[in-house]
């Protein structure tokens, strides 16, 4: 019975749907240039950015240290003899839409004050999602000081959607112990890279590849008639739904359908 259903959805390929959009990846003051020198940002954030820092075991900046991109960079730091516990964390966070989004791109450099080693297992990098960590500095030597440009986080598809998402540059302390150290991370040049280059993605482009074709018809008719949840990517036509959860019908199809066959250039 599905697959006559799916095969009648063919023969309305050309009802006029209702566009959906999503708002594009705009992450504000990415490099840091909006302010001047902030001498503490727990006193004063920067723009854009909330800053969630304990200041009795972090602290943080922005200044020239080491600017990527422009004059000025963000610079997060552990104090001096303070005892730490696992996962205490500093982060700056904003928050972004990622629909459209493949990866955010971002520079770091990583120190310690007195120049010995950056040891991994007790201080890390971190970039999370709506408090998830999706991405780590590296870990392959015990000393991981250095500068790494163009590093990425893939965004996985569950936070491809229309909702507002928390992004966060953070230091995750590892260890339950007083740190002798001071670990640097020094952040700037954070963007976001777009799937087809730049333009938001076509409604009914569930596999991402910047066309609407029988790759994405095959992919709703999968899951033809079934209940999904209102922020999923098949339930493309919202106006039909009386409770929180949506059917996937003629009337996504109808969206569906105003697409078929669009195409965008990706980058």
């Amino acid at each position: 019975m599905k697959k006559v259903a799916v095969t009648g959805v063919v023969i309305v390929m050309l009802l006029a749907g209702n566009p959906v959009q999503a708002e594009v990846c705009e992450i504000v003051n990415g490099s840091f240039e909006d302010d001047d020198r902030i001498y503490d940002i727990t006193a004063q954030e920067p723009n854009g950015w909330d800053v969630n820092v304990p200041a009795n075991k972090f602290s943080g900046y922005v200044y020239r240290d080491w600017p990527a991109d422009g004059s000025y960079n963000l610079t997060v730091y552990s104090q001096w003899f303070e005892t730490f516990d696992v996962n205490d964390m500093a982060t700056v966070s904003q928050q972004v839409y990622l629909a459209d989004v493949n990866q955010i791109i971002f520079d770091l450099k990583l120190e310690t004050y007195s120049m010995t080693e950056w040891d991994p297992n007790k201080c890390t990098a971190v970039l999370l999602i709506d408090d998830d960590v999706v991405w780590e500095s590296n870990n392959a030597s015990s000393d991981v000081r250095g500068e790494y440009f163009d590093q990425t986080c893939i965004i996985e598809a569950k936070y491809r959607n229309e909702d507002l998402h928390k992004l966060s540059l953070g230091m995750r302390i590892n260890v339950a112990e007083m740190l002798w150290e001071r670990y640097i991370a020094q952040w700037d040049f954070i963007q976001c890279t777009l799937y087809c280059g730049g333009s938001e993605l076509l409604a009914g482009d569930f596999n991402y590849d910047c066309r609407v074709d029988m790759n994405d018809f095959k992919l709703v008719a999968d899951v033809w008639l079934g209940e999904v949840g209102p922020d999923n990517r098949y339930n493309l036509f919202k106006d039909d739904d009386v409770d929180t959860n949506g059917i996937v019908s003629f009337f996504d199809f109808a969206v569906f359908a105003d697409t078929w066959m669009g195409y965008k250039q990706d980058q």
